[in-house]
Parts: structure tokens; C-alpha cells; sequence
């Protein structure tokens, strides 16, 4: 591995753009295939990392340009891939590219399999299942190694500049850094350059300004949209850049309610300062609660849930960080909501009408059906985990891609010579909604058992296989 930015006259089969996950298990994939293979990113090496403790709940990949994040690759699917299948579809409003998707959950198993048992990364067995799992920044280094063994170059502190193209087919990238500028030649380049959480001016045009003046920005502010802007000038087709990874949070910048009280919350419900409830707590995960919280009065929330649900999972309760200072508790709803700064009376009345549409397991004659099994709040203590913010991680839509991660253009056809893995890609969809006077969003991005790192994962195993049998010009 090449941890400065010296380079050689060395010539390359396959030029990788980002060093994140999806860029590492592409080049991984492609010098297996027999090519060589070389791997630029505009910052410097993750390292100096262990891998983390392995954790067992839903996570995404920030597999950005500068090989960070965290997430799960999982090989456990949540269930059939048909029914999988149709989740997705519907909490991604029918703007799924669901031949995409098919091809994901039918490779994601082996793919995890790969990690663990081909490539021997470090896993957990758990309760349910066996996982090849871990956060991106203690994965990087373990794919160094990998690379360094497999003779792949990673040069590091080295930005491209834009694509390299000779008769309509892309051969290269030109690329800056302290020592000037190079044009790189390879047969295929793969774009794994992350998306363009740190590019206002992108944010502002796509995402809208509700979303880009989130305050807390959990994802890497050094992804600048730089594979889209390449991508784009040769006629690059992007699909659905105004739908983002959100997370929950709180004010301590902790893991959120929504990734640690998984079990908890679902038995809750969330309100917003008017004292609202805004999302259908059963159905919506992390992302889908956080995008719906940027949409409330002061970008924040309440998670409202009794004793009833804390004494079901008391050890996700308790190993809360710093719980005494994220999470309010009254013997009372009078005490509580003073704690929470609302107005006493009007949340006794929405708890109660919550309370009253409960019946046999599920809350119905409400705005948010409660599709989970809900449980009346009406057990002493009360909690109050608030507030919960949103954290921008990244946008979801990018550069639309087929089975073979190649990148197609705007009639669909593939860019010859150019493909695309992680998070520049689109895979997933999401919107808001109004119900009555309260905004609300709907998504697909864990609709399918995805994640970010699964699907940087698989769609980085695509890129590197196909591009390594591109045929020189």
C-alpha cells in the first residue's frame, strides 16, 4: 500500500476512484480476476483503527471518499426476497429499480459469506444468526492488508480532476496533487467517490433547503459529489438525488433512539413540539423517523413510551449512553411533559386518544395506524427520550447503474469503460407526505434488509468483476 502520494509511470488494467469500502472490495475483486489494479482517494489512510466491537442492530455505510463509516454487511435476510421485494417497492413509492434490488438480496448472503470465510474478516456470532458485520472505519485497514497482499496501489492525498475519455469510451482520469498533475490509463474506471454530503451547492439544488441546513451533519462533509460531477459531464444519467440517509440522534451526538432503543421505540410514539404524532412507529425505521424529524417545528422530537415497554428490554434501556441526560422520567404525565417543555393537558389528551385506539395489540383511528403491536402508555414510570434530532448522513440518489454496476446514460445504455459502486449509486427512494396539518416521510432505505455497507458490499463485488473483464480499447 502506497500511503503518500508518490507516484510511478506504472500502468493499471482498472483505475478505482475512492478508497472507501465499495472501492476496496472492488479492486479486492478485480486483482483476483487476474488484474492490476490501482486505487486513488483525495484524503489520507484510515488508520491506526481496530475493528470495533461488532454490534447486532441495523446500521448504514458512509463508504465515502475518504473510506469511513459504519453499518452492517449481514447475510441473515429479514425475510423471502418476494416479500422483501414488495416492501421495497411500496415504502419506495414505485421508484425502485427493482431489477437492482432482486440482484442485491440474491447476492448479499453469498457476498457476506465471502467476507467471512474467503477473505476471513473478523465476525460475531449471535443469537438468530451468524453476521459478518462491523463499522467502515475498523474494516478499512483489515482491506489494506488485503490489498497490500494482492500487490494493488493505493495512493492516498490524490484528487481526480475529471474523466478520460477516447472515442466515446472512458480510458482514465486525470488527477492532481502537491507534486502537479497525471493522467492515469486503464481499461475501466470505477467511481466509488461516495456522494455530495459536503457540496452545499449540490445539496441546495437537489436535496432542497430543508435538508441541507440540518445543523448536525453525521455523514463525511469531505464527500463533494466528485465521481457525480464526472460522471455527469459525460452524460451520466442520476436518479432520485433528492431523497437522503437521515439518522436520529440526540443532543449528546449518541446512537439515537431509533439504533438503540430498537425494540423500545416501536412500543412508543413520537411527537413533535405541537405535541403531533408524525410517523407510524411500527412501520418506520431510523432513517424514516429522522427524515420526518426535519420536517417538524425545531427539526426535533419526542419518543414517548411507559414502563411497560422498558421492562420488556431493560438491558437496551440501560446501556443506553448517558441515559440520565437523554431520557426524561416522571411518575406522571403532568411531570414529565414540564420536563419536556409541553403542554401538560394536551399531552394527557393525545396519550389518551393513543390509549383509546388501542385495541387488541394494534392502534387504529389514528393518523399513523401503528402496524407493530402497540401498547397503551399507561404504566408509571413515563419516559421521555428527547430530544431526538435528525443527522444528515448522505444523500441516497446518484448515478443509476445496472446489474454489472456499469454506469448508464441518459437513453439507459451503458457508458463503455465506466462503472460505480456505493453511495454514489441510487438504490433507494423516499418522500415526504402531508396527514392533515402534519408532515410526514416515507422511505425504502432498509426496506429490502439493505444497508449501506451491504449494498457498497455488493454492488463494489459487481463493479470490480466486470470491470476487470473489460476488454482493452
Amino acid at each position: 500500500m502506497v500511503k503518500n502520494n508518490v507516484i510511478t509511470d506504472e500502468k493499471q488494467d482498472v483505475l478505482i476512484l475512492g478508497a472507501g469500502i465499495a472501492g476496496l472490495v472492488a479492486a479486492v475483486e478485480a486483482a483476483r480476476a487476474g488484474s492490476k489494479v490501482t486505487i486513488l482517494d483525495k484524503l489520507e489512510p484510515m488508520v491506526g483503527k481496530k475493528l470495533d466491537k461488532l454490534y447486532s442492530t441495523g446500521g448504514t455505510a458512509n463508504d465515502t471518499y475518504r473510506a469511513g463509516g459504519g453499518g452492517i454487511a449481514r447475510f441473515a435476510l429479514d425475510g423471502p426476497i418476494e416479500e422483501l421485494l414488495q416492501r421495497h417497492w411500496d415504502m419506495g413509492w414505485g421508484r425502485v429499480d427493482m431489477k437492482l434490488m432482486r440482484a442485491y438480496l440474491e447476492n448479499v448472503d453469498k457476498d457476506c459469506l465471502w467476507l467471512r470465510d474467503d477473505l476471513k474478516i473478523p465476525y460475531q456470532k449471535l443469537i438468530g444468526g451468524v453476521r459478518v458485520q462491523g463499522k467502515g472505519p475498523a474494516i478499512c485497514p483489515f482491506f489494506y492488508k488485503v490489498c497490500e497482499q494482492l500487490g494493488i496501489r493505493i495512493i492516498f492525498q490524490t484528487k481526480a480532476l475529471k474523466l478520460i475519455t477516447e472515442k466515446g469510451r472512458v480510458t482514465g482520469a486525470r488527477v492532481r496533487n502537491s507534486n502537479g498533475e497525471f493522467d492515469f490509463k486503464a481499461r475501466a474506471v470505477i467511481l466509488a467517490t461516495g456522494s455530495f454530503t459536503g457540496n452545499h451547492e449540490m445539496m441546495i439544488k437537489y436535496v432542497g433547503p430543508e435538508m441541507s441546513y440540518i445543523p448536525l451533519v453525521t455523514g463525511c462533509t469531505q464527500n463533494t459529489g466528485d465521481g457525480l460531477l464526472m460522471a455527469m459531464e459525460l452524460g451520466a444519467r442520476l436518479e432520485n438525488l433528492s431523497v437522503c440517509h437521515v439518522r436520529t440522534t440526540d443532543k449528546l451526538l449518541g446512537t439515537g433512539p431509533s439504533r438503540h432503543l430498537v425494540n423500545i421505540y416501536p412500543r412508543g410514539i413520537y411527537i413533535n413540539r405541537n405535541c403531533q404524532r408524525f410517523i407510524d412507529e411500527g412501520t418506520a425505521d431510523s432513517d424514516m423517523i429522522g427524515n420526518a424529524i426535519v420536517y417538524q417545528p425545531g427539526l426535533e422530537a419526542a419518543l414517548i413510551f411507559d414502563d411497560k415497554a422498558r421492562s420488556l428490554y431493560p438491558e437496551e434501556y440501560d446501556t443506553y449512553p448517558k441515559k440520565n441526560e437523554a431520557i426524561q422520567v416522571a411518575q406522571n404525565l403532568d411531570e414529565l411533559a414540564v420536563k419536556i417543555n409541553l403542554p401538560p393537558e394536551k399531552l394527557k389528551e393525545v396519550i389518551g386518544d393513543f390509549n383509546a385506539a388501542v385495541d387488541n395489540g394494534k392502534a387504529v383511528n389514528l393518523p399513523f395506524p401503528k402496524t407493530a403491536k402497540a401498547f397503551t402508555i399507561d404504566k408509571p414510570p413515563f419516559y421521555a427520550f428527547s430530544p431526538v434530532w435528525p443527522g444528515l448522513n448522505h444523500p441516497l440518489g446518484g448515478l443509476k447503474i445496472n446489474t454489472r454496476a456499469e454506469v448508464l446514460d441518459l437513453d439507459n445504455e451503458p457508458i463503455p469503460g465506466l462503472f460505480a459502486a456505493g453511495s454514489i449509486v441510487n438504490w433507494a427512494f423516499g418522500k415526504t407526505y402531508q396527514v392533515g396539518d402534519v408532515t410526514t416521510f416515507k422511505g425504502s432505505y432498509h426496506a429490502g434488509s439493505s444497508g449501506g455497507l451491504a449494498v457498497a458490499l455488493v454492488f463494489g463485488r459487481w463493479a470490480g468483476m466486470y470491470a476487470a473483464r473489460t476488454e482493452k480499447p
